[in-house]
């Protein structure tokens, strides 16, 4: 059998880079194991375990600061920082005695781990009511030897999905890193 031109060989390459160039990313993302940003799906209604090295409770402002080591721990997510300060639920005294927690700031060196997923930055919000994770200041998301680096990250923990935007007013941009995974001999 007679094999056609080399130009129409090199159609065929242009045509296959083309479908694959044209392949909505969304489709390629839905693969299982493919996407990044998935791993941090939990249930926020667990209890939260604070420990650190120093505790200042302000029962005017209904806060709780924790300094120094500090690691909060909710089933299997954790976040770890310097400095933390819980807020609790409004409504005197009985809220906060029944760790009615409604949001937690963590300043410095933060972390937000999952068994599958790392998250990094130099602050956090974790809103409890909304089960939902705000992550700033060189932000930086890990799973196995996959990175992405960004100004934000956005974790909504009910679906366990992500969501990283670049620096808006310093023109950055979203930048990753994705390793194949090693083929089987």
């Amino acid at each position: 059998m007679r094999r056609p031109p080399a130009r129409y060989r090199l159609y065929g390459v242009w045509a296959g880079m083309m479908l694959a160039l044209c392949t909505p990313w969304p489709v390629l993302a839905q693969q299982p194991g493919a996407g990044m940003g998935t791993g941090f799906k939990h249930d926020s209604s667990q209890p939260i375990e604070i420990t650190a090295d120093v505790l200042d409770v302000v029962q005017a402002d209904q806060t709780a600061i924790f300094s120094g080591n500090v690691v909060a721990a909710q089933g299997e997510l954790r976040l770890g920082s310097d400095n933390l300060r819980v807020y609790y639920r409004r409504g005197g005294e009985r809220a906060a005695q029944e760790g009615s927690i409604s949001k937690i700031d963590a300043i410095g060196a933060v972390t937000v781990s999952s068994p599958r997923e790392t998250a990094s930055g130099e602050w956090a919000v974790y809103d409890v009511d909304t089960a939902q994770i705000t992550m700033g200041g060189k932000v930086v998301l890990t799973r196995g030897e996959n990175v992405l680096r960004g100004a934000q990250l956005v974790i909504d923990l009910e679906t366990g999905q992500s969501r990283i935007v670049g620096e808006k007013n310093g023109g950055g941009r979203v930048k990753g890193l994705f390793v194949p995974a090693k083929k089987a001999k």
